[in-house]
């Protein structure tokens, strides 16, 4: 058994582990995982809910995990002058993030149940390689790893009161490019309406005014404001074989928001040289907190119900708070603060489904499925091709292979189909950068909270369309 435990420990924390600020669809929604349901992905999601593993049981669990998201975006092109849109190109994007779980749970004579976890989420990849959104994102994700430890505690006969603490270092890398021209506004000697672009009016994203941004930060696991992540939760059997779980997710870290430290690099324009300059960021990121909860109930033919819903609150993070400094970046006039804007509403997801009960002595194989629904993470207006997060449709399924007593694969996939999006007014506006200029830069004017706030920028008018597929492939030892 040592020799397992050691393995997990070295490969949990060699593995690159990915977090997104939307919370893990291959758990609490996937089949075989709950607010109210047992075993090791309940360290995360609800740690009362370990303390209903069978008395004196120990668990070993490893899981791969990945979510998958493909994106096509027909975005609009702007006149400067007039602001009339017109079509541009459809791109499409795939993007890939990967994940990994290794877990141990032991119950100790039914009434306290350890659990510990070394663990990642999967990523929030940022659509890359399409240079007609590169404004918007360039690439680059958020993701975070750590270690969790969790306990559960039987306070009556129906009450289990459990609480577990994450110790994590969230990455977070952005890649963008700035239009220079846009950002000079109305100068006569670098803006839109120079002739400082090859000797051509640049006009609005034009390549020879376009600078790129890579910026490269993270938390520290040394530093509690920003590492430590409570969560608490609770089951309560509300009759036989009737259990609801309630557990509330703390966002890392004790203050409002964590900082992240790192570098940044910028590749002028060409009109300006085409240096690459480096220097470091500090990356303000207020990460949100989320609420699960779940209803289990027993049903005739060894089936159980599942009930169960998510809320966030995403809209804690409206934009990415960036700051570059250094003699290089001074110099060059790089910009000293920047927004760079996400925009999120609180969503509300809900789900439903049925499974198999699971009896160690029950059939080979064991199946569920659950189908649900997700409003909105962020409006119509403040859609981008960064942050597509339309009202969506869920369906999970989930099948297990009972290889022996004591030894399990399971296996879920989850697909999230979100509505499309036809954006015809986006706050995104490149115009108000120079409408703000005309007013004498009054914050107290619509266009220059606009600049203030990141939205005066290449528009994000046009189409959205985006799948994701999240699946989780997991061995799990008991005995």
């Amino acid at each position: 058994m040592s020799r397992a435990i050691c393995f997990a420990l070295v490969c949990g924390v060699a593995a690159t582990a990915h977090a997104s600020p939307r919370s893990d669809p291959t758990t609490g929604r996937a089949v075989f995982t709950g607010a109210a349901t047992p075993g090791a992905p309940a360290i995360e999601l609800n740690p009362a809910a370990i303390g209903l593993t069978a008395p004196e049981d120990v668990e070993f669990y490893a899981a791969a995990l990945a979510v998958i998201d493909r994106y096509a975006v027909t975005r609009d092109v702007e006149d400067p002058d007039t602001g009339a849109l017109s079509p541009g190109r459809t791109a499409k994007d795939l993007e890939i993030g990967p994940a990994a779980v290794f877990a141990f749970v032991k119950n100790f004579k039914d009434r306290a149940t350890l659990g510990v976890q070394i663990h990642s989420a999967p990523a929030e990849v940022f659509p890359a390689g399409v240079d007609d959104w590169k404004y918007h994102t360039a690439g680059g994700g958020q993701r975070r790893y750590g270690a969790t430890l969790g306990a559960s505690v039987r306070l009556t006969d129906e009450l289990y009161f459990g609480i577990s603490l994450a110790l994590e270092s969230t990455y977070l890398r952005i890649r963008y490019a700035r239009d220079t021209a846009l950002a000079a506004g109305l100068d006569p000697t670098r803006g839109i309406n120079s002739p400082s672009c090859g000797g051509a009016r640049c006009g609005l994203e034009n390549p020879l005014a376009t600078e790129y941004y890579d910026v490269d930060v993270n938390t520290s696991f040394s530093s509690a404001s920003d590492a430590l992540r409570p969560n608490i939760g609770a089951v309560y059997e509300l009759s036989k074989d009737v259990f609801l779980g309630v557990a509330y997710h703390m966002p890392p870290g004790l203050a409002v928001e964590n900082v992240l430290t790192g570098t940044m690099k910028v590749h002028q324009a060409p009109r300006d040289g085409g240096q690459v300059l480096t220097g470091r960021a500090t990356v303000y990121l207020p990460q949100p907190s989320s609420l699960d909860v779940e209803l289990r109930a027993r049903l005739p033919s060894d089936l159980d119900l599942h009930v169960g819903l998510r809320w966030e609150d995403l809209s804690r993070l409206q934009a990415y708070d960036v700051r570059g400094y250094g003699p290089q970046l001074t110099e060059a006039g790089i910009p000293e603060w920047t927004e760079r804007p996400r925009g999120f509403q609180d969503p509300l997801a809900i789900w439903a489904g049925v499974e198999q009960v699971d009896t160690k002595t029950s059939d080979t194989f064991r199946i569920g499925g659950r189908a649900g629904f997700e409003t909105a993470s962020v409006s119509d207006a403040r859609t981008s091709p960064l942050t597509i997060a339309p009202s969506s449709f869920t369906a999970d399924i989930g099948v297990q292979l009972r290889l022996s007593p004591e030894v399990t694969i399971l296996g879920t996939y989850g697909f999230q189909y979100f509505l499309p999006v036809h954006v015809t007014h986006s706050e995104f506006e490149p115009r108000d950068q120079l409408a703000c200029e005309m007013s004498g830069f009054d914050y107290s004017t619509p266009e220059c909270a606009n600049v203030r706030n990141g939205y005066a920028t290449a528009t994000a008018a046009g189409d959205y369309d985006r799948m994701q597929h999240a699946l989780r492939l997991a061995i799990r030892y008991e005995y």
